[in-house]
This record gives C-alpha cells, structure tokens and sequence, in this order.
C-alpha cells in the first residue's frame, strides 16, 4: 500500500502543501476551522507527520507531553502524582510547554501512537504504566517521535527510558532478607505483562542463585500489584508452605496485604515471617510493623524523564538507546529486621 503523504491530505482539504505544513508546525496565522479540518482530514487518510524531524526544524515553542496509561487512584501512593511534579517543575524551570493526559488500553486501539500525538502538536512525550500488550508498546519500536519511557524499556533510538535499576534493586533487596538467615523466601509479584515485574523477578532469581538456593516457581504468586489480592494469596501460601520465612513484594502495596495476612495467621513479623516491599510509600514507615522496602525517588523520575526527552528532541542519538537510572535505598525496617 502506498503511504498517505502531505499532498495527499493537501489535495483533499483544497489547499496548499504549505498551508498544511503550517498547519502541523503550528503556525498562527491559519484559521482554526482550516486547523481542525486538516487534522480531520490527516486522520481519516491515516497521515502522521515525522515530529522529530519537524521539531528539530521548527522554531515553534516546544511542548512535552506526559501521557499516563490506566491511571488509578491510589490513596496510599504518591508515585503517579511524584512524577508528574518532577516533569512539571523541570519544564517550567526550562520555560517548556507542559501537558498531561490519561489514556486507557481501550483508547490505544481507538488511534494510534502518532495520531495521538500530531493531533496534539507535542514535541516530545513522556509515558508511564505502558503493559507490553499494550497497542502503543509495538507502535514504540518503530516511532520517530522523541519518547521517554518510565519503567519500560523499548529498543529504538527515539525512545529513552528512566527507571531505578530494578534488577539490581530486587536482587539487593532479597540478598539482605537472605543475609538475615532466611531461605524459603516467596516472591509476591506484580503482573506478567509489566517489564517492571520482569526485571524485579530477574533480581529475585539472581539473589537466590548467588546464595545458592533452588528456585522454586510455586514460590511467585501475581497479585496485579494490588493489596487485598496479595492478603488472599499470601494467606493461602503460607497455610500451604509452613516453612515460608520470608516474602520479596514488588510492591509496598502488596507487602501491606501479605503483612496483614500473616497477623491473620497469627504469624510473627519478622520472627516467623520477614516482609520486604518496593517502592519506598510514606505510608511504610508508619505501619505497624513498620516495612522495609527499596525506596524509589519518583519525583526525580519525572525530572530525569524531562531532560532525556529534552536531548531527544534537541540531538537525538541515534546509535542507541538512551537510558538513565535514578538511585534507590534499600530500608530496613521491623518487618525484616
């Protein structure tokens, strides 16, 4: 099939191939109806512009985009709104157009990445809480529009990501439950489809190997990150494995639920049962017992997601993909000390 080009969107809407070029490099001076009906008309015949290249040229005031994807309310976390103020401060400080949106896996099948994206004008975009089943993860590897993934990673020199080194942290984490004498330790996951979960699971299996102990895959349950489903599974657990010691969350949310199962239980925390989370929630430190946890810094997340989409946008480095880490703590608490 032959791809839709600018003269072709020109030739239906009735007008130039530079009317419809200032129409894409927002220029002000064209009418907002012939805008809208431009856009229209690019969308029903499936044209979507290059906006790397036409950010690079143009003189345009940038604008970066923060797209989060199934955003749900959690009063425990602050991690979505963290982000979202470390990208607001940092484009603010640049003198940077900001704007968010929400979308749903529903919408990505409704219009495509790049649709998206020109009908909104952006620079350069900033996502977060992609699934790899997710339409927009495959239209990532091939993208030319400046993208910053958090918490993901997709091989293509366009598309930069910023995440706490998960492996690393998951497998530190695990390696202080082990180093405090416990060695039947169950994993309470997130879900299959987060490349967060994976690489977390990645670090659990590297601890117990560098220890030496057999894995054991009836030992990682997926409770989809959620606390009440991680309290029923972990009290089904520990009814059918008495020598549980230990749980790895890979999330702070989940490890709440496996802590009140195990009270459920009439377990002891830690003497019987450690609980280690992820994440780093105020909330933590609080609880009773209080959790230990690898502490994220999500607000420098959304800085560090600002600057990488910024030398996206700026110079792109084509040979590689760019990827920043931003540090993390291992905290150890009452429920493993």
């Amino acid at each position: 099939m032959k791809a839709v080009t600018i003269k072709d969107v020109a030739k239906q809407a009735g007008v130039s191939i530079g009317t419809v070029s200032r129409v894409f490099n927002g220029y002000p001076d064209i009418s907002e109806s012939t805008r809208k009906r431009i856009f229209k008309i690019a969308k029903d015949v499936g044209y979507s512009p290059n906006l790397a290249a036409r950010t690079l040229s143009s003189k345009r005031q940038k604008t970066i985009a923060l797209i989060f994807n199934d955003l749900v309310y959690t009063p425990k976390t602050t991690m979505p709104m963290s982000i979202l103020n470390g990208v607001y401060d940092y484009t603010q400080s640049k003198g940077i157009e900001f704007a968010f949106y929400a979308v749903t896996t529903q919408k990505q099948k409704q219009k495509s990445f790049e649709q998206f994206c020109s009908e909104r004008n952006v620079s350069g975009v900033i996502l977060q809480g992609l699934h790899v089943t997710d339409p927009y993860y495959e239209q990532l590897k091939t993208t030319k529009i400046p993208t910053v993934l958090i918490d993901m990673y997709v091989d293509n020199p366009y598309v930069g990501s910023v995440s706490t080194d998960n492996v690393a942290a998951a497998k530190d984490a695990v390696s202080s439950l082990i180093k405090s004498g416990r060695k039947n330790i169950d994993m309470m996951n997130g879900s299959y489809n987060a490349t967060v979960s994976v690489w977390r699971e990645q670090g659990y299996h590297e601890a117990l190997e560098a220890a030496e102990l057999p894995p054991n895959s009836s030992l990682i349950q997926y409770a989809n990150y959620d606390e009440q489903i991680a309290r029923l599974m972990a009290k089904q657990v520990i009814e059918q494995d008495s020598t549980i010691d230990a749980f790895f969350c890979a999330s702070d949310l989940m490890a709440l639920g496996v802590i009140k199962a195990a009270q459920e239980l009439n377990k002891r925390i830690p003497e019987d049962i450690a609980v280690m989370g992820f994440d780093g929630i105020e909330l933590g430190e609080y609880v009773t017992p209080s959790l230990s946890t690898v502490s994220q810094q999500p607000y420098q997340f959304g800085q560090e997601a600002g600057k990488l989409v910024m030398e996206l946008i700026d110079k792109p480095t084509l040979d590689h993909v760019l990827i920043r880490h931003v540090p993390y703590k291992v905290i150890t608490r009452e429920s493993s000390d």
